[in-house]
């Protein structure tokens, strides 16, 4: 089952809905995709628990996506915790067990059911660029637009994987977007 949400660069810290003063998308001509991207992707690291928490969090980067620029460079999540980011070929590199997170790029469907067997049952948070149906194993798919970034959630391989995202986030993904 996969949901849809838009999101303002980073998610409410109270699962407020949006209001005028939260907007339902990430302007993207006030920040960069890169940076817009990278704003998504580590609110969504800030809410996920793994069963076993590393002091830091492992993010690995597929070096074919196009907007993770910026997260290249890591950071530190809301938690304060902080985030290493390296570059891995998801389609060469053995990815486990050195990634908590994996962001990736567009690849076949073929090679996504492939990866997505690869990591059945593994507590690796998988968050994909380009994957609309977000269907074959990702947890979060991006949905890279002008004027926003958005996201479907796959229920199934969150549950699988072993991590745990605040309900609050999964509640978020059932509102409606706005349409654009």
């Amino acid at each position: 089952m996969a949901l849809l949400m838009a999101v303002p660069g980073a998610l409410p810290a109270a699962f407020a809905a949006p209001t005028p003063a939260t907007p339902a998308s990430a302007p993207v001509g006030q920040v960069s995709r890169p940076e817009a991207v990278a704003r998504v992707v580590m609110s969504l690291l800030s809410y996920a628990h793994w069963p076993a928490e590393r002091e830091t969090l492992r993010l690995c980067v597929d070096t074919g996506a196009h907007f993770a620029g910026k997260l290249m460079e890591g950071g530190t999540l809301s938690t304060g915790r902080l985030v290493d980011a390296r570059a891995v070929d998801v389609l060469a590199d053995n990815l486990l067990p050195d990634c908590d997170a994996l962001y990736i790029g567009a690849m076949t469907d073929a090679r996504r059911k492939k990866l997505a067997t690869e990591l059945v049952g593994k507590p690796v948070l998988v968050i994909a660029e380009e994957d609309f149906e977000c269907e074959a194993g990702s947890m979060f798919c991006l949905n890279i637009r002008e004027s926003q970034v958005s996201f479907r959630i796959n229920l199934d391989a969150i549950a699988r994987s072993g991590i745990h995202v605040h309900p609050g986030v999964l509640q978020l993904g059932r509102r409606r977007t706005p349409a654009s």
